[in-house]
């Protein structure tokens, strides 16, 4: 966590690493996420004097997400729940959302129809060829 025109407090410290732990329900598999906080000193941006960056390694990927805002607090909330939004969509999209998580085969799928039906005299005799005109 690193700050930029702005000192970092152990109190931010502790609200940024509980808004982080909160997004572990979406994905277990966080190596880190690395948080920026930026601080505009210019008084013509006074509503947006507060940025936040939030970047995070998961599974070999990168999620990212930037917010700004007039207060820290503000533009964190902002920043988590855009990357909330990534996470969520990354996790559907790897849900299968349709009948069983696994598929079963055609074989296993038509095992109990085959024993089911009646055995039909003269079914395994090869058909007899048709006859080409000419």
């Amino acid at each position: 966590m690193t700050g930029r025109n702005v000192d970092v407090s152990d109190h931010h410290r502790g609200y940024i690493a509980d808004k982080l732990a909160g997004l572990e329900r979406y994905n277990s598999h966080v190596t880190r996420y690395e948080v920026v906080l930026h601080e505009e000193k210019n008084p013509r941006q006074a509503k947006e004097c507060q940025r936040v960056e939030i970047t995070g390694d998961v599974d070999g990927s990168v999620v990212r997400a930037e917010a700004s805002a007039h207060d820290l607090y503000a533009a964190l909330d902002a920043a988590v729940g855009k990357l909330e939004a990534q996470l969520r969509r990354n996790r559907d999209r790897r849900r299968v959302h349709y009948g069983q998580h696994q598929p079963i085969s055609v074989a296993e799928a038509t095992a109990p129809l085959a024993d089911a039906l009646p055995v039909v005299p003269g079914e395994g005799e090869p058909l007899p060829r048709p006859l080409r005109g000419g």
